[in-house]
């Protein structure tokens, strides 16, 4: 699991996240961030909160949640989570951390959440959590959410039937010009665990298809490990419209089917 501050120091968080405008936004006039809710739950007096930039969808989130015991900031030691995938005949949970203090407003424990699959006739999501209150008393509680499908996110498996998740982090809204171009990886050792892939290589190469069997690609720098799962280049996108990026993942002498993200690029 990635930690904000590692990533932080690493990927310039601010630079790459991007926020929602919506009319149903978060009313504290001190806070830079504009969420949209998500779900609210109480259970013994307290009532848990979570937020989102966007709602929610397959791969990488920035969750934000509040805690409040009435209509006041709960005084509590901790708050940790769990967030599972209910399938019926099992279930999993996915890669993510557990919530601080953000960095953005002090208001939220702020974490992110990876979800390999959205919600649907295959399953459902929850978050589980746990209060511990200041004299060491614990609430536990769930908190029911949606996730919906994204082209952010995808899969590939090997030879060895070992599965890597590939998350599409930067750029979240692709534009003409120069882009940060960020991809995490985790794979999975159990339905509990998804370690973050710290040492893989990876091959990259974006497309425009003009029709008529013609197109061409643009300048970029191939990604490369940055640590707790994130690779980083570049790519400067030549003109706006529907482009591809071929990802194939070369990872413990295996080179893994190649995944592809098709999207559009916005003019700048």
């Amino acid at each position: 699991m990635t930690t904000l501050k590692n990533y932080s120091r690493i990927l310039a968080m601010a630079a790459l996240v991007f926020t929602a405008v919506s009319c149903d936004t978060n009313n504290n006039a001190d806070s830079d961030l504009e969420l949209i809710p998500v779900n609210s739950v109480t259970v013994s007096g307290y009532t848990v909160s979570l937020h989102a930039e966007t709602e929610l969808e397959t791969g990488a989130n920035q969750l934000y949640w509040q805690i409040e015991e009435g209509s006041k900031p709960a005084e509590i030691e901790s708050f940790t989570i769990t967030p599972m995938m209910d399938m019926g005949q099992m279930m999993h949970s996915t890669p993510y951390e557990q919530p601080v203090t953000s960095d953005e407003d002090e208001d939220y424990l702020q974490n992110m959440a990876v979800f390999i699959m959205p919600s649907g006739e295959m399953g459902s999501w929850s978050v589980s959590f746990e209060i511990t209150r200041m004299n060491g008393e614990t609430v536990s509680g769930e908190l029911p959410i949606e996730v919906s499908s994204s082209w952010k996110f995808t899969s590939t498996r090997g030879d060895d039937d070992k599965v890597y998740y590939i998350s599409w982090y930067a750029p979240q809204k692709p534009v003409s010009g120069n882009n940060d171009l960020v991809f995490l990886i985790h794979t999975r050792t159990g339905m509990m665990d998804f370690p973050a892939v710290e040492n893989a290589e990876l091959s990259v190469y974006p497309y425009m298809d003009m029709g008529g069997g013609s197109g061409h690609s643009t300048d970029y720098t191939t990604p490369v490990a940055m640590g707790d799962g994130f690779y980083q280049g570049e790519i400067n996108y030549s003109m706006s419209g529907v482009w591809t990026t071929s990802v194939q993942l070369i990872a413990e002498n295996d080179t893994l089917p190649e995944v592809m993200f098709e999207y559009s690029v916005q003019a700048k």
